[in-house]
């Protein structure tokens, strides 16, 4: 009786998974339990007959000074908990490595990769009979052609079910879910089999080593051993996707939390042809969200199912009219842009078909379809329409702006909150119209008072983040001829709008700078409380969200906004990542 391997476990593998569970608990859904309990179970239950054959046919054996004596089929505890272990830490670095992907885009590709299919299944087909015959021609042999027989028939499946998405992903995500944790277990085995943790037969292995102490079948055994995991966690992805888009096809409203149950009663139903132009509209919007806005793409990424497809369908519509608006140099051609996209609004509210239900005017050009996509996903039943009139309002202010002529709208205080609560307040409110109808469809609320309470914080927080976005982008600004500063502060520091325009670097423009910025701490601390209010499974990632551009702020004050350099400020990226994940976390826990 030894505790050799349970050192191993706590020198290597346990660790490893505390450090991942960290990293990722902030970011764990109910989804990805299901994958992780669905995924060690099948591992596990796959693994034990042919982990038990091989060592009771001496082909692996555990001296019984590195164990403690306790087995299940011949097999150490400590083995068997080495495959719930190796399962759990890799899907917890495919997860990490393929959080951002929306799964149900790469469905697109499913129905067109038959051929790829049969070729990728006889290809699988030849390596078994290749594993079957190191079996029956060399004694050598033995254990590389054990691993590749037991491996190859569950890659075939996988492959079979999942071949067009597989091939559809960016492969860099599931390259690295494979091949992170092999080299680390390759190590980790080379160091384990020096020190006579465990032996292979010398009978059975082909005696090549990749380096002292890896054996040729060990390095063999890993690699496919995370494969099989990575792809298995591929395929419930897949059967999430297909319920997804089921639910993105439906006129009905299902349920926001899918079980595995559900999902793979979707592949069970063997759909093979997808709508590929509603993928396309999806994978449009969320490209334009990763590309247009990075705190809303990353914040949508927090979310989950069908909750995060209608966010992505109406943070892409906002950024839609709001390119289509700013990028227009005739002012009269903005407006009508405007007009169009509130008629094309009215008839989405209350029209049963929208497409027909549209005017051939509207079809005349490229913006126009652009902007019919965006409003034709927009998840009407779920929405309210008066936020979205309310937003184009906004835009109707920032029309105003014109410095040859001495044109500033935002005049007062007043005109600011104003203006910020029509461009953000709004999507404040409308994403917790999605929230709300979501996770309370058919159950009893808040009270309406409190729901009314909550739903102005929506508000206030909306104007908080704009009045960051507004305080960050003082330069920018100023590039275009507008100056959200209102210009009554303006005067009380002795400046003009135009001042900043050809000066925004000015030290008076840092003070309205900092004023904006307590503005928006203020509104900030004010709505925070009842944003608690909010549903468990939602607050982590609205909290998150938000802290993100609220580090934007904090950013502001210690570097002054970077005004003197004229540069566009910009948050790097792993600090967005950093804060999300922290925050996330302490919501979660608290929750």
């Amino acid at each position: 009786m030894g505790t050799e391997y349970l050192l191993f476990h706590a020198q290597f593998t346990v660790p490893t998974a505390i450090i991942l569970t960290l990293l990722y608990y902030p970011f764990l859904t109910h989804r990805d339990t299901y994958k992780f309990t669905f995924i060690t179970i099948v591992a596990v239950l796959y693994t034990i007959p042919w982990d038990s054959y091989l060592i009771r046919t001496g082909i692996w054996s555990y001296p019984p000074s590195t164990v403690m004596g306790y087995k299940a089929f011949e097999i150490p505890f400590e083995e068997i908990f080495f495959f719930i272990i190796q399962t759990y830490t890799t899907s917890l670095v495919y997860c990490i490595c393929t959080k951002p992907l929306l799964w149900p885009i790469y469905l697109r590709a499913a129905s067109s990769k038959r051929q790829a299919r049969d070729i990728g299944t006889a290809s699988l087909v030849a390596v078994w009979a290749a594993g079957a015959t190191c079996i029956l021609s060399s004694s050598h042999a033995t254990y590389l052609g054990l691993i590749i027989i037991w491996a190859v028939p569950v890659l075939i499946l996988q492959w079979v079910i999942s071949h067009g998405v597989i091939l559809a992903i960016p492969y860099r995500g599931i390259l690295n879910a494979i091949w992170i944790p092999t080299i680390y277990l390759w190590i980790a085995d080379s160091i384990a089999i020096r020190a006579g943790t465990w032996t292979l037969s010398s009978k059975t292995k082909v005696n090549l080593q990749l380096w002292p102490g890896l054996e040729l079948e060990e390095a063999v055994f890993f690699a496919v051993t995370n494969a099989l995991v990575v792809f298995g966690l591929v395929t419930c992805d897949v059967a999430f996707a297909i319920d997804q888009y089921d639910y993105l096809t439906s006129e009905t409203l299902s349920r926001n939390t899918l079980s595995l149950t559900s999902a793979f009663k979707a592949i069970a139903r063997k759909r093979t042809t997808f709508n590929n132009a509603i993928l396309d509209e999806l994978c449009e919007a969320s490209k334009c969200l990763y590309l247009k806005s990075q705190s809303m793409y990353l914040g949508s990424a927090l979310f989950q199912g069908q909750l995060r497809i209608d966010l992505i369908f109406l943070y892409s519509f906002c950024r839609v009219i709001d390119d289509l608006v700013d990028e227009t140099e005739n002012k009269n051609q903005a407006l009508l842009w405007i007009e169009q996209c509130s008629e094309l609004l009215d008839t989405r509210f209350h029209s049963q078909n929208f497409e027909n239900s549209i005017s051939e005017k509207y079809i005349s050009c490229e913006a126009n379809r652009r902007l019919i996509a965006s409003i034709k996903q927009l998840p009407a039943r779920r929405l309210s329409k008066q936020p979205l009139l309310d937003l184009l309002r906004g835009f109707t202010m920032d029309l105003e702006f014109n410095h040859k002529q001495g044109s500033f709208p935002i005049r007062t205080e007043f005109d600011l909150d104003m203006y910020a609560t029509l461009v953000a307040g709004t999507v404040g409110e409308l994403t917790l119209n999605l929230i709300y109808h979501h996770y309370f469809q058919n159950k009893p609320i808040h009270p309406p008072g409190k729901l009314k309470q909550i739903i102005e914080a929506g508000r206030e927080m909306g104007r908080a983040l704009q009045y960051v976005n507004i305080a960050r982008d003082i330069h920018r600004d100023a590039i275009i001829g507008r100056v959200y500063i209102p210009t009554s502060w303006l005067e009380r520091a002795g400046i003009t709008p135009s001042d900043v325009i050809h000066h925004p670097w000015d030290t008076r423009v840092y003070m309205m700078q900092a004023k904006l910025l307590d503005k928006a701490e203020c509104c900030y601390q004010t709505s925070r409380a009842a944003i608690d209010e909010l549903p468990a499974e939602v607050r982590g990632p609205v909290n998150a969200t938000i802290e993100s551009y609220m580090e934007i702020c904090r950013d502001l004050r210690r570097k002054k906004g970077n005004l003197q350099s004229g540069r566009t400020f910009r948050l790097a990226l792993w600090r967005r990542l950093l804060v999300l994940m922290s925050y996330h976390h302490h919501v979660s826990h608290k929750a």
